[in-house]
């Protein structure tokens, strides 16, 4: 007993039965539906982000409020390496703040000052800059959400209460 598979490869080669097209294998999609999903939603926050940015570069001094070494406002790339958060904009700290106008010092690469800024909060309060922190502090932390203000730390909330 023959299979099927050979009576229809034999009407294949003999033009009685055309071929049958095989589908292609999908490969692994380079990104996920997911993934598109959240980059769709995230892309106004990365524009608020970007021209947040834009805006502190274009209020930068062009030196460091520590250490006084120039910085170089012109190059994009230096700049936004050179504007250092008052308080952290990363998404499990203070991201109801992350672009407020406030937000920012200016603090050089090359030096270190950026760095020893954002090492630990002992170390920012031993710097020179330290009393400009706590002004900005101030005007932020109305802005900050309630559920964010447990990651404030004592050194700053000492500055409030």
């Amino acid at each position: 007993m023959e299979s099927q598979y050979l009576i229809n490869r034999r009407a294949i080669m003999l033009g009685q039965k055309p071929a049958e097209e095989k589908p292609k294998p999908q490969g692994i999609k380079k990104i996920s539906d997911k993934k598109k999903a959240k980059l769709k939603e995230d892309k106004p926050k990365k524009e608020a982000q970007l021209q947040w940015f834009k805006d502190r570069i274009s209020e930068m001094q062009g030196k460091c409020m520590e250490c006084g070494e120039p910085i170089n406002k012109h190059v994009f790339s230096f700049a936004i390496m050179s504007i250092a958060h008052v308080l952290a904009k990363r998404d499990n700290m203070f991201p109801s703040v992350a672009t407020h106008k406030d937000n920012s010092i200016e603090l050089c690469v090359k030096n270190g000052c950026h760095d020893r800024y954002d090492r630990s909060w002992e170390d920012a309060a031993q710097m020179k800059v330290w009393p400009v922190v706590v002004e900005k502090f101030k005007k932020i932390y109305p802005s900050i959400a309630a559920s964010e203000k447990r990651h404030l730390p004592d050194i700053l909330r000492q500055e409030v209460f």
